[in-house]
């Protein structure tokens, strides 16, 4: 019966997009790979919210992650 769907735990709050989006990642089981796709693609380009971390964690995140990456043998561009 419409109207009887159970309300998301959000409900009532007041979160931005991006808090909406990484509280939505942190449950996905696909979130490591979302967070190398973009690490992969964008870089310290980043926007948005991927794997659950924001623009600005994963800004900080993708020189630690090319140079561990280029330990490894892997391509860090």
């Amino acid at each position: 019966m419409p109207g009887d769907e159970a309300a998301p735990e959000w409900d009532g709050e007041e979160l931005t997009d991006r808090e909406l989006a990484a509280r939505l990642c942190a449950e996905c089981p696909a979130g490591r790979a979302c967070l190398e796709w973009e690490l992969r693609t964008a870089g310290p380009d980043t926007v948005g919210v991927w794997g659950g971390l924001s623009e600005e964690d994963r800004r900080a995140l993708y020189p630690v992650w090319a140079a561990r990456r280029g330990r490894m043998g892997g391509r860090s561009s």
